[in-house]
């Protein structure tokens, strides 16, 4: 997400250097809406969802199992067991969650290049850096995605 901003900016400055470029076709996009509308992205954070309610249980089975043991060097060997377990299980599922979601993001901006290039625009920016012009075509990318 962060390189997409970087690169709408970019593309914002060069629009405002380009200014004999009027004739243009240019066209918005709220990207934020796109993404908010996916379904990929949808199914990908309630599947994220899922997974952290699973790293409670694990919050859950230790508290329970620090509970019943009264040895205090247990205590801190079971400690560090499921401290290292829910470290390791968290740190996996942000991984594959970035990826995936980059992925998404990826597939996202093709989408978009691909229906900007259909419905003939010579440039697409970013709703959120754009102060004023260009047309909103968020509603016809959004039907080409689907």
């Amino acid at each position: 997400m962060k390189c997409f901003r970087i690169m709408s900016a970019m593309c914002c400055v060069l629009m405002f250097a380009q200014v004999g470029f009027a004739q243009d076709k240019i066209g918005v996009v709220d990207i934020q809406a796109i993404v908010n509308n996916s379904s990929e992205v949808r199914a990908l954070k309630q599947e994220h969802t899922s997974q952290i309610q699973a790293l409670n249980k694990i919050v859950t089975d230790a508290q329970n199992a620090i509970a019943k043991e009264s040895d205090p060097q247990k205590i801190v060997m079971l400690q560090d067991k499921y401290a290292a377990e829910f470290n390791n299980k968290k740190q996996s599922i942000d991984s594959n969650y970035q990826s995936r979601l980059s992925a998404i993001e990826t597939k996202l901006k093709r989408d978009i290049l691909e229906s900007a290039k259909k419905n003939n625009y010579d440039m697409v920016l970013a709703k959120s850096v754009v102060f004023y012009g260009g047309e909103d075509i968020t509603d016809i990318v959004a039907r080409d995605i689907k």
